[in-house]
């Protein structure tokens, strides 16, 4: 916020004013209260993992620590600022419901290990020799989990839940198909501890996680929501605000998730009521993307940001049409891209399934075929805005840009890149992505992959190299 003697008046834009932007000076006003909730439990939390000692400190891989810390100590302190508060990107990372769950069993062993072994994986990028102890600390984390998951009141725990949810991130890392097998297993977990979870706070926020990566996998897999997950998801509505826009949005991509499932069994020969028509599925998609408009009017007011407009090209760090936004937290830039990514796939839907009503009925009638062509054209240029709005978030979302000073090259940051590659993926492999554009993704998809060590995001550049040349 500027100052008062300098006469300009604060224009109340977030995360930081219009004018301190424009000056390159560093905002200090909009800090919420849970911001400084966050980050004072966060601090605390790494404290109680570091040796108080008189001698002089020394920096590892970017991490203040005590003479000779243990393996435990350096990988959840990497853990916990990389994930949790955020890196270099200003406030909480997106794993914000860590703090609270964490505080109340720190010590642990199942969630110390399951947080050490992610965060000696995210060190080995600058420190190969940590790859080893952070594969020997993940068996470790799995054999304390398994033992958790046999007795009837450690499988309950959110200490449980919070492990198994921080392994996912090391297998995600790892491999698609492992992380996929990973994530049925946390759905499981959440419906075995049944309605009462909802009761804390740090329980649905943990089940917003596992649900967002069960719609990633079902997507992924042309699967539909699980029938018992959405039983579940409708009795927390019952402890969830109806204007909460995060909660709002995992409903709207469980939709999602089970109308492509069933897109794709009818286009492929499943039977299905004679009344579910592609003019059925449809309409149902229509309904579904207006839904989605909806819901991102109310993000927009909890969760807003700031676009900034660079010349085009003068940073290679920034989108090829020199746009590029400023989020409050990384949990935002993780909200607002996962569900425009949802939107992106319900749009395609929308658009492959027009395609397929003209091309299997030329004769369609005049007025319902320019209702189709221009509900089409619709939702082509959502895409083109979804596409241009996850472009503008890479550069903070990799920690390439922040304030006060607009542009400081950096590598990418490992906890970014773990939660940018699939927005980068979908951008990459849409039909009407520039060709430009696409030679960018291409080009942060291998730098995650360098810097952070993370082989999905190289096969997934490879992917995209493929594409783009068919």
């Amino acid at each position: 916020m500027r100052l008062a003697q300098e006469h300009l008046e604060c224009d109340k834009q977030f995360p930081q004013c219009g004018q301190c932007i424009r000056a390159h000076e560093t905002c200090v006003g909009y800090r919420d209260t849970w911001d400084l909730v966050f980050r004072d439990q966060t601090n605390h939390t790494i404290q109680r993992f570091r040796k108080i000692r008189k001698t002089d400190r020394v920096a590892t891989g970017g991490i203040l620590l005590a003479p000779d810390p243990s393996l435990d100590e350096i990988g959840v302190n990497y853990f916990l600022q990389e994930f949790v508060a955020g890196g270099r990107v200003p406030s909480c990372g997106y794993l914000n419901y860590i703090p609270t769950a964490y505080s109340a069993d720190a010590e642990h062993p199942t969630v110390i290990a399951s947080m050490a072994a992610v965060g000696l994986l995210a060190l080995a990028t600058c420190q190969p020799e940590l790859a080893r102890h952070a594969r020997a600390k993940y068996s470790e984390a799995i054999n304390h989990v398994n033992n958790a998951l046999a007795s009837p009141v450690e499988s309950v725990k959110d200490s449980t839940l919070m492990s198994v949810i921080s392994l996912g991130v090391f297998e995600h890392v790892s491999n698609l198909e492992s992380w996929a097998q990973h994530v049925k297993g946390a759905a499981a977990l959440v419906i075995a501890r049944g309605e009462s979870q909802f009761s804390r706070r740090p329980a649905i926020l943990m089940f917003n996680q596992v649900r967002a990566d069960m719609s990633a996998v079902c997507i992924q897999c042309l699967q539909p929501f699980p029938d018992d997950m959405c039983e579940l998801q409708e009795k927390a509505t019952k402890y969830t605000s109806s204007s909460d826009a995060c909660w709002l949005l995992g409903v709207l991509a469980s939709r999602c998730a089970t109308l492509f499932a069933s897109v794709a069994a009818k286009h492929n020969g499943i039977r299905f009521p004679r009344h579910m028509s592609w003019l059925y599925f449809l309409e149902v998609s229509v309904t579904l993307q207006d839904d989605f408009q909806s819901v991102l009017d109310i993000l927009a007011i909890q969760e807003p940001y700031t676009t900034i407009q660079e010349p085009c090209g003068s940073t290679e760090f920034i989108p090829c049409n020199g746009r590029y936004s400023l989020y409050k937290t990384s949990w935002a830039i993780r909200l607002w891209n996962n569900s425009r990514m949802v939107e992106i796939i319900v749009c395609e839907i929308i658009c492959w399934l027009i395609n397929k009503i003209l091309a299997e009925d030329p004769t369609y009638f005049a007025e319902g075929r320019l209702n189709l062509i221009s509900r089409l054209q619709y939702a082509m240029q959502i895409i083109s805005r979804r596409i241009e709005d996850i472009l503008a978030s890479i550069p903070q979302g990799l920690g390439l840009v922040s304030f006060p000073d607009a542009i400081k090259p950096q590598k990418p940051n490992v906890s970014g890149g773990y939660m940018l590659i699939w927005n980068l993926y979908t951008v990459g492999k849409s039909p009407i992505v520039s060709y430009e554009n696409r030679l960018w993704v291409i080009k942060q998809l291998q730098g995650i992959s360098e810097s952070a060590n993370i082989a999905v995001a190289s096969q997934l550049a490879e992917d995209l190299v493929t594409i783009g040349q068919t």
